[in-house]
């Protein structure tokens, strides 16, 4: 890591098992190419991506940031886990990762810096496609993609430090005066937005290329704290945690991580 980062990485975690490893070792495999800091905030892990996390601080290749009072119901410790990242940063710019993110080409962080240019306050993926099956279908039955993403997504995203601190908002949820709940980064986006910032939108498919992402694998990894998600959910997303560690990407990065 730099003493005097341009750029902040930040990753919350809970209790992502080899997930985390994953992560880190992918950014030392590709490192972003810029002086930088890793941010790994703990929001009171008890498995082995907290001890994951301490043993890449003690190697200095992290920063870690514990949460040990963290409840983790969800969305919340989430967004709280980011503020926490935001306030300890020291780069002007911020990237937000999560722990089930991983880089999978040397160019992963020109892709974000691109995209951000000299006007844009935030830079992050277009919406999600959805299921192979349902892009499927959606096409076979004529249907026109929708539209891009109503806001960017912090699982993999880049911000302007300066824009997000006089912003003064969080990264967590919340309920607007129309009764609707915003969920993690929603707010913020639309608080940037309301104050003549610009976000700039890259099309899924080039982020998937550059940055994996398994979605969702803290809820299906602590399923036991999440009795909605459903039965079916957690077999599909315990299946792709299992494809995706299999896999030669996967065994490649963890096999050069010098952390355990």
């Amino acid at each position: 890591m730099s003493s005097s980062p341009t750029l902040s990485i930040v990753i919350p975690n809970w209790n992502t098992g080899p997930l985390l490893r994953l992560c880190l070792g992918s950014l030392l495999r590709h490192p972003p190419g810029v002086p930088h800091e890793v941010i790994v905030v703990d929001n009171g892990s008890s498995d082995a991506s907290r001890r994951t996390a301490e043993a890449a601080a003690a190697a200095g290749a992290i920063r870690l940031l514990p949460r040990d009072d963290a409840r983790n119901e969800g969305a919340a410790d989430h967004g709280a886990a980011l503020d926490l990242g935001l306030r300890e940063a020291r780069g002007d710019l911020l990237m937000t990762l999560d722990s089930d993110a991983w880089a999978r080409r040397p160019d992963w962080f020109a892709c974000f810096r691109e995209a951000l240019g000299d006007a844009a306050s935030h830079a992050g993926a277009s919406k999600f496609p959805g299921s192979r099956a349902k892009v499927f279908w959606d096409r076979l039955r004529g249907r026109a993609a929708g539209p891009e993403a109503s806001y960017v997504r912090p699982c993999h995203a880049l911000y302007r430090v300066e824009a997000l601190r006089e912003a003064g908002v969080g990264f967590g949820p919340w309920r607007g005066p129309d009764g609707r709940w915003r969920t993690c980064g929603e707010h913020l986006h639309e608080e940037l937005v309301a104050r003549g910032h610009r976000p700039a939108f890259i099309p899924h498919e080039r982020v998937a290329a550059r940055v994996g992402h398994l979605r969702h694998a803290t809820f299906v990894l602590n399923a036991e704290r999440f009795p909605g998600l459903r039965a079916r959910a957690r077999r599909r997303g315990e299946r792709n945690i299992r494809r995706c560690l299999a896999s030669a990407e996967a065994r490649a990065i963890l096999s050069t991580t010098p952390f355990p």
